[in-house]
């Protein structure tokens, strides 16, 4: 249900059939629920980063996110409880579990009564937000964790530094890849500031007081990110976002008074599959 640029007419028609939605009871909440999956997905995509970091991969019904993968380097995946598992070296093949991302938004019941349309999209926009949030900390903490040993540059002292990145991303140019994300916290992106950039980068923290790209590659701050971490992606393919769900909304069906909720969530796994193709710096601070 999106209230931008409509009508009053519209509005107010919209208002009715919520209204009329909530007044035939059960099947009405359901009515709503697939009226309000949409803007929830679309609230997800706006700033999910999961995606970009890994591939995404829609499921077949029924079909089991495996995948093969390079004896003699282990595969890391989410587990359904949040945890970060790793698989054997010999394997040549891996599945990874699907699991659910969720949300419990819920409204009183005078929002449905009123068909208060602006409530209800404050709530599609909380969904949203909770659920990618949730997608966004399950990536970068499996792509953190599988980051090797080997390609953690570690630098002393309370910041970023230039020096310390770069020496980051050559890990990854030494092998002929190029670094496409830059992942970090939007704390650590002011140690950035001060940094001697090109003239294009300089003008744009000059005017917006943004970094969108350093050394060709594209900065993505995210609150996923640790503070004392910084990740980097490369342009090839590290691992999966294998998709079976992409949003699914149901009225909760627990008693409340005054509350009407529903349950909102996403079915997917998520994995890397080439650690050996990541870097990071480490801030030991």
């Amino acid at each position: 249900m999106k209230t931008k640029a409509i009508t009053s007419q519209q509005f107010e028609a919209i208002s009715a059939d919520l209204r009329d939605a909530y007044s035939l009871g059960s099947e009405g909440l359901r009515t709503i629920a697939a009226s309000i999956a949409p803007p929830i997905y679309d609230e997800i995509r706006q700033k999910e980063i999961a995606s970009l970091l890994l591939t995404e991969n829609k499921l077949p019904k029924g079909e089991p996110a495996r995948y093969a993968k390079i004896k003699e380097i282990q595969a890391f995946w989410i587990a359904t409880g949040g945890q970060v598992h790793r698989s054997d070296m010999d394997d040549d093949e891996i599945e990874f579990p699907v699991g659910r991302v969720a949300s419990n938004p819920a409204v009183d019941v005078s929002v449905l009564r009123n068909g208060d349309i602006h409530r209800l999209t404050d709530m599609e926009k909380w969904a949203g937000s909770a659920i990618r949030k949730k997608l966004n900390q399950r990536a970068v903490k499996v792509i953190s964790e599988a980051v090797p040993e080997a390609n953690t540059v570690e630098i002393g002292g309370a910041s970023l530094t230039e020096t310390g990145l770069n020496q980051a991303i050559s890990l990854l140019e030494d092998r002929d890849l190029t670094v496409k994300y830059i992942v970090l916290r939007g704390g650590r992106f002011n140690d950035m500031r001060g940094w001697e950039l090109d003239p294009v980068t300089e003008r744009e923290l000059r005017e917006k007081g943004i970094l969108k790209y350093f050394s060709g590659a594209q900065v993505l701050t995210t609150s996923a990110a640790l503070m004392d971490e910084i990740l980097l992606i490369p342009d090839e393919p590290v691992g999966k976002m294998a998709i079976r769900t992409p949003i699914a909304v149901e009225p909760d069906n627990r008693p409340s008074e005054f509350k009407v909720s529903w349950v909102v969530w996403m079915e997917l796994a998520l994995g890397v599959l080439r650690p050996d193709l990541l870097a990071k710096v480490k801030i030991l601070g």
